[in-house]
């Protein structure tokens, strides 16, 4: 009993006795918190490793129980040199606060010849994958476009659209606020400290998107003036011009911004439609040539208050109006047994004027435990649009110049869309290991349509309401070897609209990452997710419209969301400076939304033609697998797949199963031809592959393209050539085979002399001062046409 008793003693002297230790790492040039850092506590003099940790988003670290002793902290992280602090541990000290620890960069001397990281490489998290943008990288980078360029799974286009494995449906946030992809031209490379991409997204966002790039920056900004401007000018064949201006100018506490955007096009495009309608053998050929012009431009404008260390404000308001014409004058040709019968002149005009606008106001406020978060936003959209289309055909007999009819036409789409969202998201940590994430989601939209023929109404105007609430939760926990997270979204709607049958709906959206990490170089990621695809604006359109060749088109307002069920497996091989990582998946698709085509008479002319309407025709599954890689100065993205369509039988119409095949290449190479890094030599390779739908196949144009980019400080040169030597060109085919109706549509572009030339300045003057977090995300149905959009 006594022998006991002592042992007890003994071990609650221990346990008395047992001490933390909480510290933080900063990265030694710019001050900023290093976050994902490796943290390990070493017993002195035997330098045994007793316990370890990773920093988190704000650089901070906690080692628990921590016995008395003399004791040496080690923080290691990719790219820099290792450092570290001694610390001795006493009796009656309840917790210990260590200096911060300042992290070099690594920098290796051969033969004289000095080595930095020049390239970015991958950190794998459990539901991430986190790129720390070296210094060398951002100093041969003008914005973040080309900061971008050289992301794996990322790539941007010449014309600076972004993708994200392969996908647009994704949307990009900077430190956590949603922007449009214009804001990235904004971005001063030096600001920027990781980019992270989540490819998985869970229960805490959206149902429906398939990604998310989230772009953190460091956390000093200048106290004063910063900018940014750009402008990209096409001055050959149909000049094309693209200006980017942003300024920020920060007063202590609170920072106003203010950002623009402007690009106008014009392209002289080619059309060849072939159709052919089996029951009858009749056929018609069109061929036509006429001009695309889009005007596009955004401004975004705001603030953000920094209250104190745990509270900050935001307000943003943006506007985006888009304009786009098509004039097309063509020539169609009607055969009967092969008999030409007529000849068909059309003059047809297309518009389209839409304007949106957002307010939102973003709170955030942080706790003591670190992690510990509460998040609160709300928005306001406004979006409108006028799609207008008149045309003129005028009838003659074959090979006469004697009119015999003249049909003109004149269509009015009236298109407005109103939303409002409120949002709230807590953090709360379990420890150092483990966080649990929930969250609520008001979200209130109202759609209304007005058509109007030869400027009058045709009929009564059509109305759409959707009220939705969402909850999410979930637990995130890491282990030394192995990370989990699962999360579960629940969204219930309440429909109002008279043709809609289906009113109310709910479903379950679950996502779950599992991660083993081999070392820190090798690692094994299983991810699975279900996610959901709402009609949108232009497909649940009710009203007929009618083409120069009398072809009618309708939206569906009945159309039920489709649903995806994704699987996939997930390998990740950092070596040396370079990224690898080679996936397979596995998706099943129920509902997808797919046009199906009939043949029906003219309300025009009487005459057979088509109708072509959204239903939810497509179920059935795809698998596949790709890469993701960047490899020395070449980034990768690539995919090759397989998938099924089941049979489906309508009241109407009858679609056998179909089988597909296709593959998808990005690939953006770069190679630096100075010592100082200044002057940076690129090629561009892009290919979709080919869209199978319900009854259709389009085949797109693979597009390359090779350029040149001079630093000098502040200032960039660049001059980039699409499709070197080419002039006229196919740049989509899209062929379809119904039992009683085939067609073949053609568009062609002149591409001849498509080169452009670039110039951008940056500047960033004032003292650090501690830059903000804010919120925003915004939905967007602008709509527009120009090359690879």
């Amino acid at each position: 009993m006594k022998k006991y008793i002592i042992w007890l003693l003994l071990v609650t002297s221990i346990n008395v006795q047992a001490q933390n230790i909480k510290g933080k790492v900063c990265f030694e040039k710019d001050k900023s918190p290093v976050q994902f850092a490796t943290v390990g506590l070493l017993h002195m003099p035997d330098s045994a490793m007793i316990t370890g940790v990773i920093t988190l988003t704000d650089g901070g670290y906690k080692l628990e129980k921590v016995t008395p002793g003399n004791y040496f902290i080690k923080v290691s992280f990719v790219g820099f040199k290792t450092s570290g602090k001694s610390v001795t541990v006493e009796t009656g000290n309840n917790e210990i606060t260590v200096d911060t620890i300042f992290l070099a960069e690594a920098v290796a001397s051969l033969n004289e010849v000095t080595v930095v990281a020049e390239r970015i490489k991958g950190k794998e998290m459990v539901d991430r994958t986190v790129y720390e943008i070296p210094n060398l990288i951002a100093k041969s980078s003008s914005n973040g476009y080309d900061i971008l360029k050289k992301i794996p799974q990322v790539n941007v286009d010449f014309q600076n659209n972004v993708t994200l494995n392969g996908s647009s449906n994704f949307i990009i946030q900077v430190d956590g606020r949603q922007r449009d992809k214009e804001f990235l031209a904004k971005l001063l490379p030096s600001d920027i400290q990781s980019i992270e991409v989540i490819s998985n997204p869970s229960g805490k966002y959206e149902g429906n998107i398939d990604g998310v790039i989230n772009i953190i920056l460091k956390k000093e900004a200048r106290y004063g003036m910063n900018g940014n401007t750009s402008l990209t000018i096409k001055p050959f064949n149909k000049p094309t011009t693209q200006a980017t201006g942003s300024l920020d100018y920060a007063m202590g506490k609170i920072t106003f911004y203010a950002t623009g955007f402007l690009v106008s096009q014009k392209l002289d495009i080619f059309s060849s439609n072939e159709n052919h309608f089996t029951g009858i053998d009749s056929t018609t050929s069109m061929s036509g040539i006429g001009g695309i012009k889009v005007t596009s431009s955004a401004i975004n404008s705001g603030f953000d208050y920094y209250l104190n260390d745990k509270n900050n404000l935001s307000f943003n308001v943006s506007y985006k109006p888009i304009r786009q014409a098509v004039d097309i004058s063509s020539e169609t040709y009607l055969y009967k047994n092969s008999n030409p019968l007529n000849t068909i002149s059309s003059l047809t005009n297309t518009g389209v004027h839409s304007d949106e606008t957002s307010v939102s106001l973003f709170y955030k406020k942080l706790f003591k435990k670190a992690i510990q978060e509460f998040t609160a936003e709300t928005s306001y959209y406004i979006f409108k649009s006028n799609d207008g289309t008149d045309f003129t055909n005028t009838r003659y007999l074959y090979n006469s110049d004697t009119p015999l009819s003249t049909y003109a036409r004149v269509e009015e789409n009236l298109n407005e869309r109103n939303y409002f969202s409120t949002k709230l998201d807590y953090v709360h940590p379990i420890g150092f290991s483990a966080k649990i994430e929930t969250g609520y989601q008001l979200y209130y939209q109202k759609m209304n349509y007005v058509f109007n023929v030869d400027n009058l109404q045709s009929t009564t105007p059509f109305n759409y309401e959707e009220i939705r609430n969402s909850i999410y939760g979930g637990i995130t926990y890491n282990l030394k070897k192995i990370g989990m997270q699962a999360l579960l979204r629940v969204e219930n709607s309440h429909i109002m609209a008279d043709s809609v049958t289906n009113h109310d709906y709910a479903c379950f959206l679950p996502s779950a990452n599992l991660q083993y990490k081999f070392s820190a170089s090798h690692n094994l990621k299983f991810t699975y997710n279900r996610r959901i695809n709402r009609p949108g604006i232009y497909d649940m359109d009710p009203y007929y419209k009618i083409g120069q060749n009398y072809n009618i088109t309708q939206g569906n307002p009945n159309l039920k969301p489709d649903y995806r069920d994704r699987l996939q497996l997930t390998y990740t091989w950092n070596f040396g400076s370079n990224y690898f990582s080679p996936y397979v998946y596995q998706e099943y698709f129920t509902n997808k939304v797919g046009r199906q085509l009939l043949i029906t008479t003219s309300p025009v002319n009487n005459a057979l033609t088509t109708i072509s309407k959204p239903f939810n025709l497509l179920t059935g599954y795809e698998s596949g697998g790709g890469i993701n890689a960047m490899l020395w100065y070449v980034n990768i993205n690539a995919r090759i797949y397989q998938g099924h369509f089941n049979e489906y039988t309508g009241d109407f119409i009858h679609i056998p199963a179909v089988n597909y095949f296709s593959y998808a290449i990005t690939s953006y190479a770069f190679a630096q031809l100075d010592k100082k890094k200044t002057t940076t030599a690129f090629v561009f390779l892009n290919y979709n592959g080919v869209n199978v739908n319900a009854q259709s196949k389009t085949y797109s144009l693979p597009l390359y393209g090779i350029g040149v980019q001079k630093q000098l400080k502040d200032h960039s040169f660049g001059i980039f050539y699409l499709l070197p030597f080419s002039g006229k060109v196919q740049f989509s085919r899209t062929e379809t085979e119904t039992p009683y109706f085939n067609s073949s549509n053609r568009t062609r572009i002149d591409i001849g002399n498509y080169i452009q030339f670039s110039y951008s300045y940056k500047f960033n003057k004032g003292k650090n001062v501690k830059k903000l977090d804010r919120k925003i995300e915004v939905e967007s149905d602008s709509k527009s046409q120009t090359i690879g959009r």
